[in-house]
Order: structure tokens, then C-alpha cells, then sequence
């Protein structure tokens, strides 16, 4: 895969190290020091922040990477590209910030009775806000000069490394609840800072633009693609957010809190995801160019097979341990409730990294402006889920609706993406995955519970890990995966030979 290959590496291996960090951050720091009503209030001030971070930034960051190649220039000023980027987060401020000031009344309403500790601290979204869609729009300009590896340990390491140095101060009380909420706002400052700082080092940073390079076709087709990727970020952001924002307001923050750590386990899974998507979308932005069907079909395929065997690894490695995660944690017991939820949201993220980058492909080919309808009524179809299944099923209510959802969005598109495009995602190694996976499970099943969370959990993992990995090398699953390995046995004959 080449520069894909070596920049999705470079950016998975620092998406591991912070989640690592994060792991550490999560199940030991805020389950010993943090108490889960806190921890509930964090989740809801940084995910409304970053939500309207997110609308404020009115499509620009999907919009610059499908149209990049049309800026794009030897000097590198790129004619006015960055002018662009920084100009319409602007715009999106002034609407989105003057909207939540309007409907004020309404989101604390919703909050007062279950989270009304999230009432004191609404105008710290503003600020937290600005800071990620900047933070984002930095990120995309490296992004699209193909340098994805600095902005992935801005957001996967440093974030993580700095909130921990934050929620360790708060519980040895060297700082108060208002400055744990005023820093939490700082470090997304400082993300966006060092990104700023960073792509100032790798390009050319200009505010000089010359607006008749811009044809007014081209105009209208980043207009019409930036308002309707706008919509879709709405939709999709609601899709992902909403089950927090509802399990605050319903179940209240102290069960948030215990919902945030079981999601924080079953993220892991799509977090190399980020990586190889990111550099993986300017790619297929130029095969869609080019009219190149072959290459696109083609990415398509590794990418999505990759993504089933990594993720398939990773959501093994939980369902494996998921009893010896919460023996281990401290307070475990206390979050035990959250187990069921962790394995679905695991198992809702194995779906959406396996077929998610059809969306990607949609977004920027000629067709986007169909899927925008379908996004929006999964949109709908998450919050009647969670409307509906948490007052019955509690927390494991909103991860069985974020299952529904996802299962429903991996169908849908891909059918359409078929539908219009004539590509799809699927190989016969796919189905040897899932084989693989589910063959893991019935191992899992025949194994006895040693007693011991630690030596239980390495037993477990070494001996279905191991038989796994036999497979998915004597099946060819991924030719990419067992040339890295044909690499490494290269190597190590090569050491003994010498």
C-alpha cells in the first residue's frame, strides 16, 4: 500500500499508545480517584463541545479533502486553500453558537432533572468548541499533504497524557471541580496549538487568496458539498453522541460515568480505524477523480478486510477478559454493570470499521448528496432506540441501540454504494473472518476460569490468540498482514543463519 501502509502504521501505532494511555487513564486513574457523577459531567461538557465543534465547522474538513486536488499547486500556497479552511469555521461559529444560545432553555430543561450539575458548566462548551473544530481543521490540512502521523498523537496521545496529568490533580484535590472542567477546556487549546504549529512547519501557511481562481462551477460544487457533508455530519455525529447525551439525561451522570468507562473498552476497537481512513480518503479522492473504478474497488476491499481482521483481534481481546477487566480495575465491582454494555459496544464498533469506509467513498464521490436521507433517518433511528431501550434495558439499552443503528447504516450503504457505484467491500476472506472470530468465541467457551484474573486472561488470550493467528496466516486473509509477517520470519531465519 505503500505511503498508506507506512503512514497508517506510524499513526496506528500511536493510536495503540494512546490508547494505552488512555486504558491506564480510564480503568485505573478515574475508577480510583474520580467519582462517576464527575466523570459523567466531564463526558457531557466535552461531547457537546466537541458536537458543536463539529457542526461549526460547516462540512469543511470532508469538503477540503475532496477538493484539495483542485487547489493543489507546485509552490505550495495551493491557492488559497488555507484561507478557506480557517474562513468558514467562522461562519459555522456564528450560527451554531447563536443557535445553542437561543435553545438554551430547552438543553438545560432536558438536563435539569437527572444532570443538573451540567447546567453550571454550559458556557464551557463554547470555548471547548472553537478549540476542537480548529484542532480538526489543522489536522486536515496535514491530512491532506499526506502527513497524518503528528495531528494522530496530538489527538491520541497528548490529549490523553494531559487529561490524566488533569484528573490526577483532581483526585488528590490539588485543583477543584471548576478548574478540572476549565483545564479539560485548555488541553483541546493546546491540541490545536501544536497543530497549528506543526503544519506551519510542513507547508506553506498563507492568507493571501485569489477568489477568481475559484470558478464560480467549482464555487457551487464546494457550496452544495460542504451543506449537505454539513447535514451528514449532523446526522452522524448524532448517531455516534447521542446514547451519552441520552443515558445523562435519563439515567443521570452517576450512571454516565460507568457507561463512559464500558465505552472507552469498546472503542478500542475502531481505533485504527482513524489512522488508515485518513490517509486512506485523499486516495480514494483522486481515484474518484480519475474515474479510476479499479483502484477505488480495490481499496475498498483491503481496506475493509484489514480493518474486520484488526478489529475482529482487538474485540476478541475484550470479550475474552470480560470478566478479568473488572477484577482488576479498582472499584471494580461498581462497574461490573457496565460489562454487557462494553462487549456490545465492542461489537458495534467491529461493524462500523468493517464497512464504514463505504460512507467515505460516498462522501466523495458524485453521488453524496443521496446518502445525506439515510443518515439522517439513522439519525432518528438512534434516538428512538435509546428512547425506547433505555428506560427498559438501563445502559445496555444504548449500546443495543448503537448496535441496531450500526447494523443498519453497514447495510444500507453498502447496498447503495453497489447500487451506484458498482463496487463493494466483500471477498470470500471475509467470511473466513467471521469464521475465525466466531471460532474463537466457541474456544473461549471450552476453557475453564482458572480463578486468578491475570493468569486467566493471559491463558485465554495466548491460547485463542495464537490458534487466530495460525489461521488468518494459513488463510491468506490479509495479504498485507502476512507479508508483515512473511517479513518478520524473513528476518529472524536470516539472524539464526548469521
Amino acid at each position: 500500500m505503500g505511503i498508506v501502509a507506512r503512514q497508517s502504521i506510524k499513526g496506528s501505532v500511536l493510536s495503540y499508545l494512546g490508547a494505552f494511555i488512555g486504558f491506564v487513564n480510564t480503568l485505573f486513574i478515574v475508577t480510583a480517584l474520580m467519582d462517576n457523577e464527575v466523570y459523567g459531567l466531564i463526558g457531557v461538557v466535552v461531547e457537546a463541545g466537541t458536537l458543536l465543534g463539529s457542526f461549526s465547522m460547516m462540512g469543511i474538513s470532508s469538503a477540503g479533502i475532496k477538493f484539495f486536488p483542485f487547489f493543489k499547486s507546485k509552490d505550495g500556497t495551493h491557492n488559497g486553500f488555507f484561507f478557506y479552511l480557517l474562513v468558514v469555521p467562522l461562519i459555522g461559529f456564528a450560527i451554531f453558537f447563536s443557535l445553542a444560545i437561543i435553545f438554551k432553555s430547552s438543553i438545560i430543561s432536558y438536563f435539569s432533572d437527572n444532570a443538573s450539575l451540567f447546567v453550571d458548566y454550559f458556557y464551557w462548551i463554547f470555548p471547548l468548541a472553537f478549540f476542537f473544530a480548529y484542532q480538526s481543521v489543522f489536522a486536515t490540512y496535514s491530512n491532506v499533504l499526506m502527513r497524518v502521523v503528528v495531528p494522530r498523537f496530538v489527538q491520541e496521545v497528548l490529549v490523553r497524557v494531559l487529561n490524566m496529568v488533569i484528573f490526577v490533580l483532581f483526585g488528590f484535590k490539588i485543583i477543584n471541580l471548576q478548574w478540572l472542567i476549565a483545564l479539560q477546556v485548555m488541553v483541546y487549546g493546546a491540541a490545536m496549538l501544536v497543530n497549528l504549529f506543526y503544519i506551519s512547519r510542513i507547508g506553506k501557511l498563507t492568507l493571501k487568496h485569489d477568489i477568481s481562481y475559484v470558478s464560480p462551477e467549482l464555487r457551487r460544487q464546494i457550496a452544495r458539498y460542504s451543506c449537505y457533508t454539513l447535514l451528514a455530519v449532523i446526522g452522524s455525529t448524532i448517531m455516534i453522541k447521542i446514547d451519552t447525551f441520552m443515558v445523562g439525561g435519563v439515567l443521570g451522570l452517576a450512571k454516565l460515568g460507568i457507561y463512559r468507562v464500558a465505552l472507552f473498552m469498546g472503542v478500542i476497537v475502531e481505533i485504527p480505524s482513524r489512522s488508515l481512513f485518513a490517509i486512506a480518503q485523499p486516495i480514494a479522492s483522486e481515484a474518484i477523480k480519475n474515474n479510476d473504478r479499479a483502484a477505488l474497488s480495490q481499496l475498498l476491499k483491503k481496506v475493509s478486510i484489514n480493518m474486520l481482521l484488526i478489529g475482529s483481534a482487538i474485540f476478541l481481546l475484550i470479550y475474552l477478559n470480560r470478566d478479568n477487566i473488572f477484577d482488576l480495575i479498582p472499584n471494580g465491582e461498581t462497574y461490573r454493570s457496565g460489562r454487557n454494555v462494553m462487549i456490545f459496544i465492542a461489537l458495534a464498533n467491529l461493524v462500523n470499521v468493517t464497512f464504514m469506509f463505504n460512507l467515505y467513498v460516498l462522501q466523495l464521490s458524485r453521488y453524496y448528496l443521496y446518502y445525506l436521507p439515510f443518515l439522517l433517518l439513522l439519525s432518528a433511528l438512534g434516538i428512538a432506540g435509546n428512547y425506547f431501550l433505555l428506560p427498559v434495558m438501563d445502559m445496555t439499552g444504548g449500546a443495543l441501540a448503537k448496535i441496531i443503528t450500526y447494523v443498519f447504516v453497514a447495510v444500507v450503504l453498502t447496498l447503495f454504494v453497489y447500487w451506484k457505484l458498482k463496487i463493494h467491500p466483500f471477498t470470500i476472506k471475509h467470511l473466513y473472518m467471521v469464521l475465525v472470530l466466531l471460532a474463537g468465541v466457541v474456544i473461549d467457551m471450552l476453557l475453564p476460569d482458572l480463578g486468578n484474573a491475570v493468569a486467566d486472561g493471559v491463558y485465554r488470550t495466548l491460547i485463542v490468540g495464537s490458534l487466530g493467528a495460525v489461521a488468518v496466516y494459513k488463510l491468506n486473509i490479509s495479504p498485507d498482514a502476512n507479508a508483515i509477517a512473511d517479513a518478520m520470519f524473513a528476518k529472524i531465519r536470516k539472524r539464526k543463519s548469521e
